[in-house]
């Protein structure tokens, strides 16, 4: 069975880090998302730099499933979606208003939703950040010390939303609460 499903067409970078944790992590091809070939999962990641085609070539497969992904949250599914990796980007494909723009720093990332399934994603502290939200409809999880959003989360049915631009792993304790066992698997 499958935990969580990573749409990449440049391999898996996540399924060393899942085996770890004790979770199953499938790379899903872009031709292969929204089909009858797409398994279903629990957790669906799109990765920093999905935006970018030097990085990945992801973003048509995004934006024919539109009505796909938006089921696929409302049912139950969790989505994890990354940075974009351009300088400014809105995520249109999202079943929810959500702007970033690109400026790569280590910085202090603080906490100001800690009861937010979101909160579970990553320590506070000095992080990887890839960027920062400029517009969301979502609730602010994490923040720069500035005050610019790194993560926004948005509940929209039974499911959930978490964008993040800290270009990091999840923790264990977000895959515990994202893959649990009390989570039902959605098809995309």
């Amino acid at each position: 069975m499958t935990d969580a499903a990573f749409l990449s067409d440049r391999g898996n970078v996540f399924d060393e880090y899942f085996k770890e944790q004790g979770y199953v992590c499938n790379q899903i091809g872009p031709h292969a998302f929204g089909s009858p070939f797409c398994q279903p999962c629990k957790l669906l990641i799109i990765p920093s730099g999905f935006a970018d085609p030097k990085y990945y070539k992801v973003l048509p497969a995004l934006d024919r499933n539109v009505e796909k992904i938006r089921e696929f949250i409302e049912n139950g599914g969790v989505l994890l979606v990354f940075g974009a990796m351009l300088t400014d980007y809105t995520y249109d494909w999202l079943p929810m208003n959500l702007s970033y723009h690109m400026h790569f720093k280590n910085k202090n990332v603080r906490l100001v939703k800690p009861d937010s399934p979101a909160a579970l994603l990553k320590e506070p502290g000095m992080l990887d950040c890839d960027g920062y939200f400029t517009e969301s409809d979502g609730d602010i999880v994490m923040e720069l010390e500035d005050g610019k959003p790194v993560v926004v989360e948005k509940s929209i049915g039974k499911g959930y939303v978490i964008a993040s631009a800290l270009h990091e792993y999840p923790d264990r304790r977000f895959l515990d609460w994202a893959c649990g066992k009390d989570r039902v698997t959605r098809t995309i």
